[in-house]
């Protein structure tokens, strides 16, 4: 195999197909006296404090897909913990071309509506993530070309960074006219709306099996609250950020599936000359991590001496509908106020947080971003997509010494963005409901848990 190819591995459920195969030719080499089997099946509920009306798996800034896109949404490739990348809805590693790379699309893939995968679906889902802010992570694909024989011609030459690219979660495949309010995928699981719920059932065309469960119900929580309560109360199976509201659940263990995104705190043209880059990097690293306990964030580093905000009294525009960012913004306030240089929480609508950050008329705000991939590089590109996507385009081309290669808030100080937290799935759980790790071994991998009450011994 070529230096600039990347290793070819099978898949999760491709791995668990194989055990399953195994088992079962064990099985029947010998007299069977008993075993044991897992009932599939089973339905599990949680409550989260984040909007889950729309999930777009293409937003840098869409909490649904951060914590649940998996359960959705594939991408042509896949990259394992190791970082080994392995074909998903493609069917091999992109092939050199005298143009480019080419890739061939697996035969007889749907989406969960019943549409069959198409090269048109492929192309137009790379325009869409484009679009939507991976225009520079998108860099190494190159041009798109839909060939006669249904295949996918890529301006691209360099093999293993043309697999890794489309191997994100931000790259993944949707079909021409996606809606987000009406998610449709190749993932484990199919979406539909019950009330303000988001209810995932197993996806019968399901590209690389479907879920184990038969539903995983996702109801967005009012307050941090909310779902503690359900989860001490017995009513949810899982629950954000604690083991109950008054006290612990009996029998429940805290779980942390890991770093999936960050907090941002933005500087905006209404803060003046405190609009600089690194500006916003150093108010947040002079937030007291004790400031932040209670929202589940971790002290990952001291804090560093800081006068706080010394602008003009100024709002931090803050989504509305993101409980946990608004608890966030609020502690983020609060610290960083000094008097005559007040900061004050100003929840707003997606759509004009989206506006403003469009026009930069604003002083300070917060916001969220995920990760193209786990790599550092995924960090930075990110970031500084984040914070203006053409010039994130140009950096990400030429990543300057050190940017990629340090932690995100390294990246900060060279930005008008700054990490304040890092974004985790944790919270607790029953002892007996165990959650596997996604496949690049963070997150949770839901497609693949089964839910303990249905054991049969």
């Amino acid at each position: 195999m070529s230096a600039d190819r990347p290793a070819l591995r099978p898949t999760r459920r491709q791995a668990l197909v194989a055990a399953g195969v195994l088992v079962s030719q064990a099985l029947l080499a010998r007299p069977i006296l008993a075993r044991g089997r897992i009932a599939l099946g089973g339905r599990l509920s949680l409550r989260v404090p984040w909007p889950v009306a729309a999930i777009d798996p293409h937003r840098l800034d869409d909490a649904a897909a951060l914590f649940f896109g998996l359960c959705l949404f594939d991408s042509l490739y896949a990259v394992d913990a190791s970082g080994a990348i392995s074909p998903a809805l493609a069917e091999s590693l992109p092939e050199p071309s005298p143009t480019g790379v080419s890739v061939a699309l697996r035969e007889g893939v749907r989406f969960a509506s019943g549409k069959r995968l198409t090269a048109r679906d492929v192309s137009a889902s790379i325009a869409r993530a484009r679009a939507s802010g991976a225009n520079g992570w998108l860099d190494p694909v190159g041009a798109v070309r839909v060939t006669r024989s249904g295949a996918l011609a890529l301006g691209g030459r360099a093999v293993d960074r043309v697999a890794r690219a489309l191997a994100s979660p931000l790259t993944a495949i949707v079909p021409e006219g996606f809606a987000p309010e009406r998610p449709d995928g190749t993932g484990p699981f199919a979406a539909r709306r019950q009330g303000d719920a988001l209810v995932l059932g197993r996806n019968r065309f399901a590209a690389q099996g479907p879920s184990f469960l038969d539903e995983l119900s996702i109801s967005p929580a009012a307050d941090l609250g909310a779902s503690l309560r359900a989860f001490e109360s017995g009513e949810d199976d899982l629950g954000w950020l604690g083991l109950g509201l008054h006290e612990p659940r009996r029998g429940a263990v805290p779980f942390d599936a890991g770093l999936l995104g960050w907090a941002i705190l933005r500087t905006g043209d209404q803060a003046g000359r405190w609009n600089a880059p690194g500006v916003a990097q150093r108010l947040a690293d002079g937030i007291e991590p004790a400031r932040l306990a209670h929202l589940g964030v971790r002290a990952d580093s001291p804090a560093q001496p800081d006068d706080g905000w010394g602008g003009a009294p100024t709002a931090l525009l803050v989504r509305a509908d993101s409980p946990w960012l608004v608890e966030l913004a609020r502690a983020v306030a609060v610290a960083l106020s000094r008097p005559g240089h007040e900061v004050t929480v100003s929840p707003v609508a997606a759509a004009e947080l989206g506006a403003a950050r469009s026009s930069r008329a604003y002083g300070l705000a917060l916001d969220l971003v995920r990760p193209f991939d786990q790599t550092p590089l995924g960090a930075y590109v990110a970031l500084v997509t984040s914070e203006d996507p053409v010039r994130g385009a140009q950096l990400a081309r030429r990543p300057p010494l050190g940017g990629a290669a340090g932690t995100p808030r390294v990246t900060g100080r060279l930005l008008r963005v700054g990490v304040v937290a890092d974004v985790r799935l944790q919270g607790g759980r029953m002892p007996d409901l165990v959650l596997p790790p996604g496949p690049s071994g963070v997150g949770v991998d839901f497609g693949a848990i089964v839910h303990p009450r249905l054991r049969v011994l």
